[in-house]
């Protein structure tokens, strides 16, 4: 099953990806809605099976960022409000205890951007595969609840590439429109915008220089 691609399971509301090379099977989804997920079935992922409200808590759990979910009709719940806000193109979410899962135009360390990829990104700073996550994190229990500084500003547009450059021995420098998401609901942007990738910051998601105090490779 886990063949290296990109796969998508559509309904006429959503479309549910999964990314099987960053899969770490730790079968959150299985639990969490079995009859959606069932590794023994044929399509494996059956997104009418459930809500999609129900759909989308559960691909938030994924600990890897292999799977991924976008409504279709241009509108996603904001999870503090409840209320519908318009979709931003770019977005790079942060997982708790996990990576950063960009889900738009990410051209990441010179390579193009992959139209309706899922691109995970390590902030742990322990990945064998860097800049990207190969599921490090949840060996060494790299521990960060993914929420966005308190003054943190709201997003704004999130639309056009993103490149994304991994500095030496430093953060992830991120030139173009994108919108930060953290597990809470609230989104952020900045640009450019300086995400930690050394796993030490204690301003997360964003840099302090904290890998130069830890002498941070890679």
């Amino acid at each position: 099953m886990a063949d290296g691609k990109l796969h998508r399971y559509e309904t006429d509301d959503v479309v549910v990806t999964w990314d099987a090379g960053v899969c770490i099977h730790a079968a959150e989804c299985v639990r969490g809605l079995p009859a959606v997920f069932d590794p023994d079935a044929k399509p494996w992922v059956r997104p009418e099976a459930a809500r999609p409200d129900d759909l989308a808590a559960t691909i938030a759990r994924c600990p890897s960022g292999a799977l991924g979910f976008v409504r279709k009709g241009g509108v996603v719940p904001s999870a503090s409000t409840g209320e519908t806000m318009s979709t931003l193109s770019n977005v790079a979410t942060i997982k708790a205890d996990g990576p950063y899962v960009c889900n738009g135009e990410f051209a990441v360390a010179g390579a193009p951007p992959r139209a309706g990829a899922t691109v995970v990104l390590c902030r742990c700073g322990g990945s064998g595969n860097k800049p990207y996550c190969d599921g490090t994190h949840a060996k060494i229990g790299f521990r960060d609840a993914g929420l966005l500084p308190a003054k943190a500003p709201p997003a704004s547009a999130g639309a056009g590439t993103v490149t994304v450059t991994t500095l030496v021995a430093g953060p992830l420098k991120c030139d173009g429109s994108f919108a930060l998401a953290g597990t809470d609901g609230r989104t952020t942007s900045a640009d450019p915008a300086f995400l930690c990738r050394c796993g030490h910051s204690q301003n997360k998601p964003f840099c302090d220089s904290s890998h130069k105090k830890v002498g941070f490779k890679g």
